[in-house]
């Protein structure tokens, strides 16, 4: 190979320009696959909720045996002490089970209401009623999720994100949640 062809090879931007384009459509492709996925999972409540809604409805209906939950007599755990070793479950919690992607922590509204500062503090519900964020309506809010819902959110939601944990049957989890969100001050 001659002095000129081998500058000529050294110069040949196609190789570049196909590796430069190659490197784009898969981060495209990446990019767009990680856009696709939050979708689904940011979208996931409000696409299921109608038939969370139905399927509960038949549930209560066919069922005449099952307990009920109503406001004037939830199902308590009773008074939650905040200890650091039942919050930090708490913590691990809302992590791992889902919560933060629609609960922050820094008093940001999302699907849900924020953490901060919500325990002990006034909510008003859609049906216009203003309940304190006791013990009862934080374990009743997590186990029960569309009993009552906070004025400005949709119901549907919480209840279809959260149906494969069964919460409801988790005792401990559901007071070691409402002890974290009982240190969110």
């Amino acid at each position: 190979m001659t002095d000129e062809e081998a500058a000529v090879a050294h110069r040949n931007p196609d190789g570049l320009w196909r590796w430069l384009l190659g490197g784009l459509a898969g981060g495209a492709v990446v990019l767009g696959l990680l856009i696709a996925a939050y979708a689904i999972g940011y979208h996931r409540g409000e696409h299921h909720a109608p038939s969370a809604r139905v399927a509960a409805t038949t549930t209560t209906a066919t069922t005449s045996t099952a307990p009920t939950r109503t406001t004037s007599n939830p199902r308590t755990l009773g008074p939650v002490e905040v200890t650091p070793a039942l919050a930090a479950r708490g913590k691990v919690l809302y992590t791992s089970d889902g919560c933060s992607g629609c609960h922050s922590l820094t008093g940001t509204p999302g699907a849900g209401p924020s953490f901060k500062g919500l325990a002990g503090g006034m909510s008003t519900l859609t049906t216009g009623q203003t309940v304190t964020a006791d013990d009862v309506y934080l374990e009743r809010s997590i186990s029960d999720p569309d009993a009552q819902i906070v004025k400005g959110y949709r119901s549907g939601i919480m209840a279809a994100a959260i149906e494969s944990i069964g919460l409801e049957a988790k005792p401990d989890d559901i007071r070691a949640l409402v002890a974290f969100i009982k240190s969110q001050t």
